[in-house]
């Protein structure tokens, strides 16, 4: 993968993306925006998801995709993941089954990639692509949200096992196989377009936000923990990231409203619905410590001696239960990405990975003093992240669709800051960079 600074790239768009290749690039970037839309769906492997976004990329490699345009504060960030994909190869070859190592190698490969096309049609096309690839997340989560609300109305068509997970068969995760997993996908979208109403200029703010509220409330109903704490770390990270940093007080004045109506709602509305339903006790088992919890705080300890002995890691995909490989040394699966990349993939590894995150955050929090229009938008992704990675100390997410989603929205937003940036200082390219 080559990349390109902002101060490499010199030619204007209509020179570096010929118009045939131009019409290819905006093929690639609607087949991205239904992978986007089609992220609902994950029952099934690969997802729906999956087939539109190698698509997506096989015909941007066509446009000379080869030359993603990914401007220089994130080279850092990309420069890591690299890294970690390498030390993923190198833990590969000490590895317990190198063909199972090999899979999941490449599906770390997969996920890593969408985060650099994202960004890529980002400073290629402005705000516009941005935008369009908001659109259809949300577009994605809405659909979901419906498809949630059938089924707890009991007229969603097929088995309930399509839309409720766990042995208790109460979760609900409509066409996930987890609603550890559905309730942070779900999440990460509402607050996505909270953020978006928070801006200025935003067009019918009531219907947005109430759609946001909408989504919100299934990720509610999925009874996840982590879910609960991903949201609540998010949410308050954007408040007072917002009070603090926050362009302009029409935008402060909407973090205010925002913040009255989520009390009004978690202590109104919430007891209401849970009452309606019948989950008021159920509720409150949930929100307590579970039997199973005191095994997969076991299995950390377990981890850490792992960590210890194996440097290099014991191979991508080998810290599984034995339910997903009989081979596992391990009994239950990770339940925390800190010690799974660690025992997978090395120290070196953990390094790699997690710095790439920090470097991520680090640029979005240097763009906040920006304090333009898109403010909330970027404290809004940076609040995600953090939620993500307080969910992720109790939860697995290294293979989160949504996760690498919401990075490439990170990455998008910095990209964006970059191509206004270039076009400020080549004003003759029409606002076009190439």
């Amino acid at each position: 993968m080559h990349t390109a600074g902002t101060q490499m790239i010199a030619a204007p768009y209509a020179a570096a993306v010929p118009p045939a290749r131009s019409a290819v690039q905006a093929l690639s970037l609607r087949l991205i925006l239904w992978c986007l839309a089609s992220g609902f769906v994950v029952i099934i492997e690969p997802a729906p998801s999956d087939l539109f976004f190698v698509l997506g990329l096989g015909v941007l490699m066509l446009a000379g995709g080869r030359n993603l345009f990914l401007p220089a504060p994130l080279h850092a960030h990309f420069g890591l993941l690299l890294a970690f994909v390498a030390l993923n190869i190198v833990s590969l070859f000490v590895a317990h089954s190198f063909m199972f190592g090999l899979k999941y190698l490449l599906i770390t490969v997969y996920l890593l990639l969408i985060p650099p096309v994202m960004a890529h049609f980002a400073f290629l096309m402005g705000r516009t692509a941005l935008d369009r690839m908001h659109m259809a997340f949300t577009i994605g989560a809405s659909i979901s949200a419906v498809i949630g609300l059938m089924a707890l109305l009991r007229v969603a068509p097929g088995p309930l096992t399509l839309y409720f997970r766990a042995d208790d068969g109460l979760r609900l995760a409509p066409l996930f196989k987890d609603p550890n997993v559905y309730g942070p996908y779900m999440s990460a979208a509402g607050l996505l377009l909270v953020s978006r109403m928070c801006c200025e200029g935003a067009k019918l703010r009531s219907l947005g936000l109430g759609l946001a509220g909408f989504i919100l409330l299934l990720m509610f109903l999925t009874f996840s923990r982590g879910a609960w704490l991903n949201s609540a770390v998010a949410g308050t990270v954007f408040i007072v990231c917002m009070l603090v940093f926050a362009g302009t007080w029409r935008q402060v004045k909407w973090v205010v409203i925002l913040l009255a109506a989520a009390c009004v709602l978690l202590l109104v509305g919430g007891p209401f619905v849970l009452g309606r339903l019948g989950l008021t006790d159920f509720f409150a088992d949930r929100a307590q410590i579970q039997t199973y919890d005191a095994n997969r705080f076991g299995n950390w300890a377990v981890a850490l001696d792992v960590i210890r002995l194996e440097p290099l890691g014991i191979g991508p995909g080998h810290y599984v239960g034995r339910k997903n490989f009989p081979q596992s040394a391990f009994v239950l699966a990770t339940h925390n990405v800190y010690l799974k990349v660690a025992v997978e993939n090395g120290w070196f590894g953990f390094v790699t990975f997690f710095g790439a995150i920090g470097s991520l955050l680090a640029a979005l929090f240097v763009s906040f003093f920006k304090r333009d229009t898109r403010q909330p938008v970027r404290i809004m992704l940076f609040a995600i992240i953090l939620g993500q990675l307080a969910n992720s100390v109790v939860v697995d997410s290294l293979h989160w669709r949504h996760f690498f989603v919401v990075l490439g929205f990170a990455c998008g937003e910095i990209a964006l800051v970059a191509r206004e940036r270039w076009v400020r200082r080549n004003p003759e390219s029409e606002g076009r960079p190439g």
